[in-house]
Order: structure tokens, then C-alpha cells, then sequence
């Protein structure tokens, strides 16, 4: 089990090393689309596409990592009222919830991918980009996301949840 939560916690690190990279990707992109357009007056149209398809990039994909560290954004008013007790098995249910979501989404947005893929469906974007390639970190990172939940609750279960509800 001790092995299986490495690989996990590994994969986790390198779906986030991939999103920093795309995130250092897409600055310099507008940084140049920026420079291009106001020095040269030469517009470079794509870029604008690949910011945008870099922000789902990295939403999904740097999720399961900040979820583990328990660094995600949060509203603390419900738990910071609710004594330590209760605080806990609402951070459980929570993170059930969140695995539940996960799961659903990753099946779904699998089966489109896969979808997108067979079909060889391509975006109407300036790079005509295969639209599987565009949505392929929605799976991958939901399914990442869903275990890293799981470990959560798991975790939560055990003992009192670090970084949860002002602890």
C-alpha cells in the first residue's frame, strides 16, 4: 500500500510539473503574441488559442495536486463553527462528495475523448487542432483527482484532517 501511495503521490507531482509547465508556456506566449503585436505589428492569432486551451491544461491537471496538500480553495465558516468531531466526518463526506464528482466526470469526459478520437473530430481554431488532444487532461486529471480524494477520506477516516476548517 506504502508503494502504491508513492505512485500515486508521484504521479500527482508530475501531472503538477506538467501544468507549471504549460502555465510558463502559455506566459510566454502572451508575453510574445504581446511584443509581436505592439512592436512588429504581427499578430500572431494562435497564441490566443493556446492560452485558452492551456487554462483547462492546467486546471485539471495541477488539481489533484493541490488537493492533496489541501491547498484548494475553501469556504471555512461552516466548518470553523462545527466542533472538531463533526469538523471531521464533514471533511470525509466532503471528500466523498468530491470523489464521487471526479469519478463521473472522468468516465464521461473519457468516453468523449475516446469519442473525439475514433471520429478524428477537429476544432474550427486557427491551428485546427484534434479536439481530443484538447480535452484529454479533463480525464486524466479527474481520475487523479477522484483518488486523491479517496486517499483523503481514507485519511480523514484514520485521524483529524490537516489543513481542514482552521486545524
Amino acid at each position: 500500500m506504502r508503494t502504491l501511495n508513492k505512485a500515486i503521490d508521484y504521479c500527482n507531482l508530475g501531472l503538477a510539473a506538467i501544468a507549471g509547465v504549460v502555465m510558463l508556456f502559455m506566459l510566454l506566449a502572451v508575453a510574445f503574441a504581446m511584443l509581436s503585436r505592439y512592436l512588429f505589428n504581427r499578430p500572431f492569432a494562435f497564441l490566443v488559442d493556446y492560452a485558452s486551451y492551456s487554462l483547462v491544461y492546467l486546471s485539471f491537471l495541477g488539481a489533484p495536486w493541490v488537493l492533496q496538500l489541501r491547498k484548494h480553495v475553501g469556504v471555512d465558516i461552516v466548518p470553523d463553527a462545527m466542533p472538531p468531531h463533526i469538523r471531521q466526518k464533514w471533511c470525509v463526506v466532503l471528500d466523498c462528495v468530491t470523489m464521487f464528482i471526479a469519478a463521473v466526470t472522468c468516465y464521461v469526459s473519457g468516453g468523449l475523448t475516446m469519442d473525439y478520437f475514433t471520429r478524428g473530430v477537429i476544432t474550427t481554431d486557427f491551428l485546427l487542432t484534434p479536439k481530443w488532444l484538447l480535452v484529454v487532461s479533463i480525464p486524466v486529471g479527474c481520475f487523479f483527482l477522484a483518488i486523491q480524494a479517496l486517499r483523503n477520506a481514507l485519511e480523514g477516516l484514520h485521524g483529524p484532517v490537516k489543513g481542514s476548517g482552521g486545524q
